[in-house]
């Protein structure tokens, strides 16, 4: 892939950089002698040792689902050097990040296993064509972009909540375009004629993904954190991580029972159509008053 030979490059730099700074983190972090508490554990050394393959775990094992990362709650002290790598990492995953969105939306069409011996031509994200250049095929990327939660203050206590959501994306007709363009599918064709006779005033849609687990963590400092707040709500799929300071006394944590069943809700009724507007991708338009 001569033409994009460039975005080959960028990719492979931004992985060799957050493979580097993943491997300083985690070792850091296993040589730190903060406390440790993570769901399930049995002693605070099992606790790091689950906290410490959670955030090096960036490969796909055999039986995890594609566009799945593993969840582990947890909490950990560290020292000013394994925070300071914390934050080297988290810029490392946006570099990754911001070098695979220059291609996230395009397909070409490459030869793949049929899985009966032969080969067939199909259309694949670019990225993960690239990828599996590199060697990195098991890559998986809502994992390696996945920031670890650095926490800016004493810790006082967490308490962890499960919910079930689902995200809305708004996209342009241009994006919406791209993404159809790849596809090779019954109704395709179809799709493409419908976007196209839009009226021209319409230029944004919505993408709406299935429902996933959503683990939050409210924290309750002592006094405020760097930022004056007493109180924060975060996103935890990755456990999250706080400065050690002159008293290294472990916080209250509390870890959700069970996670949370609940019906499907309604997509976004106030703001979206009710039916989807193309059959081939999640996309729905905005209500008139919207748009």
């Amino acid at each position: 892939m001569p033409e994009h030979a460039e975005d080959r490059v960028r990719i492979a730099v931004a992985l060799r950089e957050l493979e580097r700074a993943l491997e300083a983190f985690v070792l850091a972090l296993g040589h730190d002698t903060g406390p440790a508490d993570a769901q399930g554990a049995g002693s605070v050394k099992e606790a790091l040792r689950l906290i410490c393959e959670a955030y090096a775990a960036i490969d796909y094992t055999p039986e995890q689902q594609v566009n799945a990362s593993p969840i582990c709650l947890g909490v950990v002290g560290g020292s000013a050097s394994v925070i300071a790598r914390a934050a080297a990492l988290n810029a490392a995953k946006g570099k990754l990040r911001e070098a695979c969105k220059v291609v996230q939306n395009v397909r070409i069409r490459v030869p793949v296993k049929d899985g009966k011996g032969g080969r067939v031509v199909k259309p694949m994200p670019l990225v993960r064509v690239i990828l599996r250049e590199l060697q990195r095929s098991d890559l998986n990327l809502l994992a390696a972009y996945r920031r670890i939660p650095i926490l800016t203050g004493r810790v006082d206590r967490v308490a962890y909540t499960r919910a079930r959501t689902r995200a809305v994306y708004r996209k342009s007709r241009a994006a919406v375009a791209t993404m159809l363009a790849g596809l090779d599918r019954p109704g395709a064709a179809e799709d493409r004629l419908r976007l196209s006779q839009l009226p021209a005033r319409e230029t944004y849609l919505a993408l709406v993904k299935d429902h996933y687990a959503n683990v939050r963590a409210n924290v309750w400092f002592h006094g405020l954190d760097a930022r004056n707040r007493g109180r924060v709500q975060v996103s935890a799929e990755l456990p999250l991580l706080y400065p050690l300071g002159r008293v290294r006394q472990a916080p209250e944590i509390h870890y959700p029972l069970a996670e949370v069943e609940r019906r499907p809700s309604k997509v976004r009724a106030g703001k979206l159509e009710e039916q989807p507007f193309l059959a081939t991708l999640p996309v729905y338009r905005y209500r008139s008053e919207y748009r």
